[in-house]
C-alpha cells in the first residue's frame, strides 16, 4: 500500500460504512503486561467502546498491569491458561530477538503443546459462543491461535497484526511456519510501519500490496501543557540549569540498546561534563550489569536508572535529548512520546523510525550497535543547543496530525467495517 493510499485509508469511515451498525470485536493477544503491543491493544479496545462496538480482549496468561485500565473501561477480558510470569521474550510476547540468542531451545515440550491446544481450544470456544464479527489478534504466537480460532469459529474477518521486525523467526524457528500458516488464515494482515511490512513481505513471502499499514496512535492529550513543568522536573531531578538531560525509555533489554547508549554516553561527556543520562523503564534483568558498565566507564554519578515511571510526559518535560538506541524496532512508542514532547531524538537507522522522525527538525539517526556514531549524533543534537522554539513546537504539532489515537481508530474502524 502506498504513502497515499495510506492516508487515504486512515482518513476515517465514509458516510456509508459509518452508518454501519458496530458489533463485537474480539482482540487476542499473550498478556496484559506494560509493553507497547499491549498499550495499542488497550488504547484501541477502549476507544472502540466510547463508539459503541462490544469488545472483548481474550489474554493467554491471567493478570498483567493493563487488564485494570479495561476493565474500568468496560471492556470484558476472558483467559485462556494461567502462565505466570512469562519471560518477556518468549514466543507468548516475542516481537524481535538478536541473532546472537539464538540458542534457546526451539523444540516445544509436551506439556507446552498440550497447554497450547487447550489454548486453541478454549479461545475456539470463546469465538464460537460470542460469534465476534472480528477476531484481531497480536504478535506471532497468538496471531497463530487466533486465526486459527477464528478460522475454526467461522469469524467474518480474521485480522494478524505485525507489530516489528521478524527477528522472532530466527530465535524461533518455527514461529516462522507459524507466521505463514497466520498469514494464510488471515483476512487481512495490518502492520504498524512500512518497514514492518516490507520486512514481512521479504521473509515471508507475502505480497507487500496486501498489507494494511496502520501507524500507532498516541494518547496526546497526557502532553497538554508539558513545557510548563519543566522548572519542576528538573528541580525533582537534581538538575542545574547549565546541565544536559538526555533520556531513554525502554524497558531494560539488551535489544533496546542500553549498552550502546552508555558507551556512547561516555565518550560524549569527555568533551561536555554537563551531561546528565536518565534510563527509564522495567528492569528485565540487566540493570545491576548496566550499573557497572556505567561505573567501570567512570560516569556512574552521570547516570541514574530510574525504573518504571508511571508520569513519562513529566519526566520528558525536564529532558533536552531523547535517544532510541535499539537494535530492531517496529514502530517505536517511546520515540512517539519523546517528540510529543518536543523533544529532539538521537534515534538507531532501524524499522520505522525513520518513517517517525521524517521531517522533523533536530533529530539524527545513526547506525545500530554502533556506540561511536550514537555519540556523534548525541554530540550533533547538543551543538545545537538551545534549539529554537520553532523547532520543537514543530514537532509538537506533527506529532498532533499524524499519531493521534482518533486517526489510528478511524483507520480500523474502517477495516472492520468493510466487506471481505
Amino acid at each position: 500500500m502506498t504513502d497515499t493510499e495510506s492516508r487515504q485509508y486512515a482518513a476515517g469511515p465514509s458516510t456509508a460504512l459509518a452508518r454501519r451498525p458496530r458489533r463485537k470485536v474480539l482482540f487476542v493477544i499473550g498478556t496484559l503486561d506494560l509493553g507497547g503491543t499491549e498499550s495499542q491493544l488497550v488504547l484501541l479496545a477502549t476507544e472502540l467502546k466510547k463508539r459503541g462496538w462490544n469488545v472483548e480482549v481474550f489474554a493467554l496468561s491471567q493478570g498483567g498491569v493493563l487488564a485494570e485500565t479495561l476493565h474500568r473501561a468496560g471492556v470484558r477480558v476472558s483467559y485462556g491458561f494461567h502462565r505466570p510470569n512469562p519471560s518477556p521474550e518468549s514466543p507468548t510476547t516475542a516481537k524481535t530477538a538478536t541473532k546472537s540468542s539464538v540458542a534457546a531451545k526451539t523444540r516445544p515440550s509436551m506439556k507446552a503443546m498440550l497447554v497450547l491446544g487447550a489454548a486453541v481450544t478454549s479461545l475456539v470456544v470463546r469465538t464460537a459462543l460470542t460469534r465476534p464479527r472480528v477476531v484481531h489478534a497480536f504478535l506471532p504466537l497468538t496471531n497463530f491461535l487466533g486465526a486459527l480460532a477464528g478460522r475454526f469459529a467461522l469469524a467474518p474477518l480474521v485480522i494478524t497484526s505485525r507489530r516489528g521486525l521478524g527477528y522472532h523467526q530466527e530465535r524461533w524457528p518455527r514461529l516462522k511456519r507459524m507466521d505463514r500458516i497466520a498469514n494464510r488464515l488471515s483476512h487481512v494482515v495490518v502492520a504498524n510501519s512500512h518497514a514492518v511490512a516490507s520486512d514481512m513481505a521479504a521473509r515471508d513471502g507475502y505480497d507487500i500490496g496486501r498489507v494494511r499499514v496502520i501507524a500507532n496512535g498516541l494518547d496526546l492529550s497526557r502532553f497538554d501543557h508539558v513545557g510548563h513543568r519543566r522548572g519542576d522536573t528538573r528541580r525533582h531531578l537534581g538538575l542545574d540549569a547549565d546541565d544536559v538531560g538526555i533520556v531513554i525509555v525502554a524497558n531494560l533489554i539488551p535489544y533496546k540498546g542500553h549498552g550502546d547508549l552508555i558507551e556512547a554516553f561516555a565518550l560524549a561527556s569527555k568533551s561536555r561534563p554537563k551531561l546528565r543520562l536518565f534510563v527509564a523503564g522495567q528492569d528485565r534483568g540487566i540493570g545491576p550489569v548496566l550499573s557497572e558498565q556505567a561505573e567501570r566507564l567512570g560516569i556512574g554519578s552521570k547516570v541514574r536508572l530510574l525504573g518504571t515511571q508511571n508520569d513519562v510526559p513529566g519526566l520528558l518535560a525536564g529532558m533536552d535529548i531523547g535517544v532510541i538506541a535499539s537494535h530492531e524496532e517496529g514502530f517505536c512508542n517511546a520515540l512517539m512520546e519523546k517528540l510529543a514532547a518536543g523533544l529532539p531524538v538521537v534515534a538507531t537507522d532501524v524499522g520505522g523510525n525513520p518513517e517517525a522522525v521524517s521531517g522533523m527538525p533536530g533529530c539524527v539517526l545513526v547506525a545500530s550497535r554502533d556506540p561511536a556514531d550514537l555519540a556523534r549524533g548525541l554530540l550533533a543534537v547538543i551543538d545545537r543547543l538551545p534549539e529554537p522554539a520553532t523547532d520543537r513546537e514543530f514537532r509538537q504539532r506533527t506529532m498532533r496530525e499524524r499519531y493521534s489515537v482518533g486517526s489510528m481508530v478511524d483507520a480500523y474502524e474502517r477495516l472492520y467495517l468493510e466487506d471481505k
